[in-house]
Protein backbone atom coordinates (compact mmCIF):
# COMPACT_ATOMS: atom_id res chain seq x y z
CA UNK A 1 0.00 0.00 0.00
CA UNK A 2 2.83 2.32 -0.28
CA UNK A 3 2.04 3.29 -3.64
CA UNK A 4 -1.68 3.92 -2.66
CA UNK A 5 -0.46 6.05 0.12
CA UNK A 6 0.63 8.91 -1.78
CA UNK A 7 -2.17 9.00 -3.63
CA UNK A 8 -4.48 12.23 -2.97
CA UNK A 9 -7.26 11.82 -5.97
CA UNK A 10 -8.99 9.14 -7.41
CA UNK A 11 -11.22 10.18 -10.25
CA UNK A 12 -11.18 8.62 -14.29
CA UNK A 13 -8.75 9.84 -16.65
CA UNK A 14 -10.00 11.81 -19.76
CA UNK A 15 -8.99 9.38 -22.18
CA UNK A 16 -11.76 7.11 -20.64
CA UNK A 17 -14.20 9.94 -20.52
CA UNK A 18 -13.48 10.84 -23.59
CA UNK A 19 -14.36 7.09 -24.71
CA UNK A 20 -17.64 6.54 -23.35
CA UNK A 21 -18.64 10.60 -24.95
CA UNK A 22 -17.63 9.11 -27.98
CA UNK A 23 -19.24 6.38 -27.95
CA UNK A 24 -22.59 7.66 -26.39
CA UNK A 25 -22.64 10.31 -29.83
CA UNK A 26 -21.90 7.98 -32.17
CA UNK A 27 -24.53 5.61 -31.28
CA UNK A 28 -26.82 8.27 -30.00
CA UNK A 29 -28.53 8.68 -33.75
CA UNK A 30 -29.37 4.96 -34.91
CA UNK A 31 -30.79 4.98 -31.10
CA UNK A 32 -33.13 8.22 -31.67
CA UNK A 33 -33.83 6.39 -35.29
CA UNK A 34 -35.56 3.44 -33.49
CA UNK A 35 -38.21 5.38 -32.76
CA UNK A 36 -39.62 5.99 -36.25
CA UNK A 37 -38.60 3.13 -37.49
CA UNK A 38 -41.48 1.14 -35.41
CA UNK A 39 -43.80 3.74 -35.37
CA UNK A 40 -43.63 3.56 -39.38
CA UNK A 41 -43.61 -0.13 -39.45
CA UNK A 42 -46.62 -0.65 -36.81
CA UNK A 43 -48.48 2.36 -38.00
CA UNK A 44 -48.57 1.32 -41.97
CA UNK A 45 -49.06 -2.77 -40.77
CA UNK A 46 -45.74 -4.27 -41.94
CA UNK A 47 -45.28 -6.65 -39.08
CA UNK A 48 -42.38 -8.50 -41.10
CA UNK A 49 -39.41 -8.00 -39.08
CA UNK A 50 -40.69 -5.30 -36.74
CA UNK A 51 -40.72 -7.50 -33.53
CA UNK A 52 -37.06 -8.27 -34.44
CA UNK A 53 -36.30 -4.54 -34.51
CA UNK A 54 -38.36 -4.29 -31.15
CA UNK A 55 -36.15 -6.73 -29.74
CA UNK A 56 -32.92 -4.96 -30.90
CA UNK A 57 -34.62 -1.65 -29.50
CA UNK A 58 -34.96 -2.79 -26.33
CA UNK A 59 -31.57 -4.53 -25.90
CA UNK A 60 -30.14 -1.11 -27.30
CA UNK A 61 -31.90 0.95 -24.45
CA UNK A 62 -30.19 -1.28 -22.07
CA UNK A 63 -26.87 -0.92 -23.93
CA UNK A 64 -27.55 2.99 -24.18
CA UNK A 65 -28.39 3.13 -20.44
CA UNK A 66 -25.36 1.16 -18.99
CA UNK A 67 -23.00 3.63 -21.56
CA UNK A 68 -24.96 6.99 -20.48
CA UNK A 69 -24.10 5.66 -16.35
CA UNK A 70 -20.45 4.89 -17.39
CA UNK A 71 -20.49 8.40 -18.75
CA UNK A 72 -21.78 10.39 -15.93
CA UNK A 73 -19.52 8.32 -13.39
CA UNK A 74 -16.29 8.99 -15.28
CA UNK A 75 -17.55 12.92 -15.57
CA UNK A 76 -18.96 13.18 -11.47
CA UNK A 77 -17.15 10.43 -9.31
CA UNK A 78 -14.20 12.27 -7.52
CA UNK A 79 -12.08 11.41 -4.32
CA UNK A 80 -9.95 13.68 -3.14
CA UNK A 81 -7.59 13.72 0.22
CA UNK A 82 -6.81 16.43 2.20
CA UNK A 83 -4.61 17.37 5.02
CA UNK A 84 -7.27 16.87 7.61
CA UNK A 85 -10.31 15.72 5.12
CA UNK A 86 -11.10 13.25 2.36
CA UNK A 87 -13.68 14.99 -0.38
CA UNK A 88 -16.09 12.53 -1.55
CA UNK A 89 -18.34 12.91 -4.72
CA UNK A 90 -20.23 9.22 -5.45
CA UNK A 91 -23.56 7.78 -6.46
CA UNK A 92 -25.95 8.72 -3.45
CA UNK A 93 -29.14 6.43 -4.31
CA UNK A 94 -30.03 3.00 -3.27
CA UNK A 95 -32.20 0.33 -5.85
CA UNK A 96 -31.93 0.00 -9.49
CA UNK A 97 -30.49 3.38 -10.41
CA UNK A 98 -27.99 4.24 -7.70
CA UNK A 99 -25.24 5.97 -10.13
CA UNK A 100 -27.74 8.50 -11.40
CA UNK A 101 -27.93 10.57 -8.24
CA UNK A 102 -24.42 11.78 -6.47
CA UNK A 103 -23.94 13.83 -3.42
CA UNK A 104 -20.30 15.79 -2.16
CA UNK A 105 -19.57 15.92 1.31
CA UNK A 106 -16.50 16.38 3.00
CA UNK A 107 -15.71 14.40 5.42
CA UNK A 108 -12.93 15.17 8.66
CA UNK A 109 -10.56 12.37 9.41
CA UNK A 110 -11.30 13.53 12.96
CA UNK A 111 -14.73 12.44 13.12
CA UNK A 112 -14.41 8.64 11.60
CA UNK A 113 -14.75 5.85 14.01
CA UNK A 114 -13.68 3.09 11.73
CA UNK A 115 -14.22 2.02 8.27
CA UNK A 116 -15.49 -1.88 7.32
CA UNK A 117 -14.78 -3.80 4.41
CA UNK A 118 -16.91 -6.53 3.50
CA UNK A 119 -18.35 -8.55 0.66
CA UNK A 120 -21.65 -9.20 -0.80
CA UNK A 121 -22.37 -12.56 -1.94
CA UNK A 122 -25.30 -13.00 -4.72
CA UNK A 123 -26.30 -16.36 -5.41
CA UNK A 124 -29.22 -16.36 -7.54
CA UNK A 125 -29.19 -18.54 -10.70
CA UNK A 126 -28.65 -16.20 -13.81
CA UNK A 127 -25.29 -13.83 -12.91
CA UNK A 128 -23.93 -14.84 -9.04
CA UNK A 129 -21.38 -12.45 -8.35
CA UNK A 130 -19.56 -11.40 -5.40
CA UNK A 131 -19.01 -7.48 -4.45
CA UNK A 132 -16.72 -5.98 -2.47
CA UNK A 133 -17.54 -2.56 -0.62
CA UNK A 134 -16.31 -0.16 1.83
CA UNK A 135 -17.77 2.65 3.97
CA UNK A 136 -17.19 4.95 6.49
CA UNK A 137 -18.36 4.72 9.89
CA UNK A 138 -18.45 7.90 11.99
CA UNK A 139 -18.12 9.01 15.54
CA UNK A 140 -22.22 9.94 15.16
CA UNK A 141 -23.11 6.68 14.44
CA UNK A 142 -23.75 7.63 10.80
CA UNK A 143 -22.76 5.18 7.94
CA UNK A 144 -21.13 6.99 4.53
CA UNK A 145 -21.19 4.39 1.78
CA UNK A 146 -18.44 4.65 -0.14
CA UNK A 147 -19.21 1.90 -3.28
CA UNK A 148 -19.04 -1.52 -4.29
CA UNK A 149 -16.94 -3.19 -6.88
CA UNK A 150 -16.81 -6.65 -8.60
CA UNK A 151 -14.10 -8.73 -6.52
CA UNK A 152 -13.54 -10.57 -10.15
CA UNK A 153 -12.92 -7.43 -11.67
CA UNK A 154 -12.16 -4.25 -9.30
CA UNK A 155 -12.48 -0.59 -11.57
CA UNK A 156 -9.33 0.44 -11.47
CA UNK A 157 -10.35 4.51 -11.19
CA UNK A 158 -12.59 4.25 -8.07
CA UNK A 159 -11.23 0.88 -5.84
CA UNK A 160 -13.37 1.38 -3.06
CA UNK A 161 -11.88 -0.75 -0.77
CA UNK A 162 -8.59 0.77 -1.38
CA UNK A 163 -10.11 3.91 -0.74
CA UNK A 164 -11.39 2.66 2.30
CA UNK A 165 -7.77 1.37 3.33
CA UNK A 166 -6.48 4.99 2.55
CA UNK A 167 -9.18 7.02 4.79
CA UNK A 168 -8.65 4.37 7.47
CA UNK A 169 -4.75 4.90 7.38
CA UNK A 170 -5.44 8.87 7.37
CA UNK A 171 -7.78 9.10 9.88
CA UNK A 172 -5.78 6.91 12.24
CA UNK A 173 -8.91 4.41 12.81
CA UNK A 174 -9.34 0.17 12.97
CA UNK A 175 -10.03 -1.30 9.78
CA UNK A 176 -12.83 -4.04 10.19
CA UNK A 177 -13.35 -6.76 7.71
CA UNK A 178 -16.78 -8.44 8.20
CA UNK A 179 -16.31 -10.90 5.90
CA UNK A 180 -18.89 -11.96 3.56
CA UNK A 181 -22.62 -11.46 3.78
CA UNK A 182 -24.80 -13.41 1.98
CA UNK A 183 -27.49 -10.72 -0.11
CA UNK A 184 -30.29 -10.64 -2.32
CA UNK A 185 -30.44 -9.25 -6.06
CA UNK A 186 -34.01 -8.54 -5.50
CA UNK A 187 -33.63 -6.22 -2.19
CA UNK A 188 -30.56 -4.61 -3.94
CA UNK A 189 -32.37 -3.66 -6.91
CA UNK A 190 -35.44 -2.55 -5.26
CA UNK A 191 -32.93 -0.74 -2.47
CA UNK A 192 -34.10 -2.78 0.44
CA UNK A 193 -31.54 -3.28 3.51
CA UNK A 194 -30.42 -6.21 4.64
CA UNK A 195 -32.47 -7.19 7.40
CA UNK A 196 -30.37 -7.78 10.97
CA UNK A 197 -26.34 -9.19 10.39
CA UNK A 198 -27.26 -12.13 9.92
CA UNK A 199 -23.53 -13.62 8.25
CA UNK A 200 -23.47 -17.21 6.54
CA UNK A 201 -19.98 -18.63 6.25
CA UNK A 202 -18.77 -19.29 3.04
CA UNK A 203 -15.52 -21.23 1.81
CA UNK A 204 -13.37 -19.16 -0.77
CA UNK A 205 -13.65 -21.82 -3.20
CA UNK A 206 -17.71 -21.41 -3.36
CA UNK A 207 -16.59 -17.80 -4.23
CA UNK A 208 -14.30 -18.66 -6.77
CA UNK A 209 -17.36 -21.06 -8.20
CA UNK A 210 -19.70 -18.01 -7.92
CA UNK A 211 -17.24 -15.40 -9.55
CA UNK A 212 -16.53 -17.75 -12.52
CA UNK A 213 -20.68 -18.18 -13.20
CA UNK A 214 -20.48 -14.87 -13.54
CA UNK A 215 -17.99 -14.62 -15.86
CA UNK A 216 -19.18 -16.81 -18.34
CA UNK A 217 -23.10 -15.55 -18.00
CA UNK A 218 -21.34 -12.21 -18.91
CA UNK A 219 -19.61 -13.88 -22.06
CA UNK A 220 -22.83 -15.47 -22.87
CA UNK A 221 -24.63 -12.07 -22.43
CA UNK A 222 -22.35 -9.90 -24.41
CA UNK A 223 -22.31 -12.77 -27.30
CA UNK A 224 -26.38 -13.05 -27.42
CA UNK A 225 -26.50 -9.10 -27.42
CA UNK A 226 -23.81 -9.19 -30.55
CA UNK A 227 -25.14 -11.87 -32.51
CA UNK A 228 -29.07 -10.48 -32.05
CA UNK A 229 -27.83 -6.93 -33.80
CA UNK A 230 -26.06 -8.98 -36.13
CA UNK A 231 -28.65 -10.93 -37.32
CA UNK A 232 -30.92 -7.92 -37.39
CA UNK A 233 -28.48 -6.11 -39.56
CA UNK A 234 -28.69 -9.09 -42.02
CA UNK A 235 -32.27 -9.23 -42.04
CA UNK A 236 -32.32 -5.58 -42.64
CA UNK A 237 -30.11 -5.35 -45.63
CA UNK A 238 -31.62 -8.65 -46.67
CA UNK A 239 -34.88 -6.95 -46.98
CA UNK A 240 -33.10 -3.98 -48.75
CA UNK A 241 -31.81 -6.02 -51.68
CA UNK A 242 -35.01 -7.71 -51.61
CA UNK A 243 -37.22 -4.17 -52.34
CA UNK A 244 -34.48 -3.04 -55.18
CA UNK A 245 -34.67 -6.73 -56.64
CA UNK A 246 -38.34 -5.92 -57.41
CA UNK A 247 -37.68 -2.29 -58.62
CA UNK A 248 -35.68 -4.07 -61.22
CA UNK A 249 -37.89 -6.00 -62.10
CA UNK A 250 -40.32 -3.75 -62.72
CA UNK A 251 -41.23 -2.12 -66.36
CA UNK A 252 -39.94 0.86 -67.03
CA UNK A 253 -42.13 3.97 -67.77
CA UNK A 254 -40.67 5.73 -70.90
CA UNK A 255 -42.39 8.83 -71.91
CA UNK A 256 -43.77 8.26 -75.21
CA UNK A 257 -42.44 11.22 -77.92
Amino acid sequence: MAGAEEKTQYRAGTGRRLVFAFVFLLLLPFYISLGPMLFWRISQGHWLGTFGLLIIAVLFSILMFLILIELIFSIRSEVRFGEKTVELTLPSGRGATPMLRYAKQVVPFADVDSVEIRREVYRNRLAPVTMKGARVKMKDGRFIKLGYVNEANVDACMPYPEIGEQIAARARVPLVDSGYVLRSARDKIFGRRAEGEALDPIEENEVAKINRKHQNFMIGLVGALVLLVGLGMASDRDRRIDVGSLFELLPSQETPE
